[in-house]
């Protein structure tokens, strides 16, 4: 038995997550590349959560560092502070992330050990006719 859906939500979130890394390598090199694909990452993200039906109680709770990040309107105005806040939500985002991926990659594990058992129990009751 596959789950289609929870396929699918691995592949979004890995696509995102990949997606995400790039965007990253954009801060701190041009302003006006960061700025202008943040509209798409942030639509991206946005179609992520709804495709791994999150609600939006959760994203606003642990996705706070990538809205942090997806709020910054300019790189020259940020104080040192502020830019030590930022790193920390780039790597805040990475661990929500990941941590959403491996949630849908324990669950693939549990299926596929459930099938397993499943297919072990019907090939012993096929033995014993």
């Amino acid at each position: 038995m596959i789950d289609k859906k929870l396929e699918n939500n691995i592949k979004d979130t890995e696509r995102f997550l990949e997606f995400w890394s790039k965007f990253h390598q954009l801060y701190g090199s041009k302003e006006e590349n960061f700025l202008s694909t943040r509209t798409l990452v942030n639509s991206r993200f946005q179609d992520l959560m709804d495709s791994v039906g999150m609600k939006h109680s959760q994203r606003l709770t642990k996705g706070f560092p990538i809205y942090e990040i997806l709020s910054i309107e300019n790189f020259s105005g940020m104080s040192d502070e502020k830019l030590k806040r930022i790193e920390e939500c780039w790597t805040d985002s990475y661990y929500f992330l990941t941590s959403v991926l491996n949630q849908f990659q324990k669950k693939k594990k549990r299926i596929e050990r459930f099938n397993k058992l499943v297919f072990t129990i019907k090939s012993l009751l096929r033995r014993r006719k």
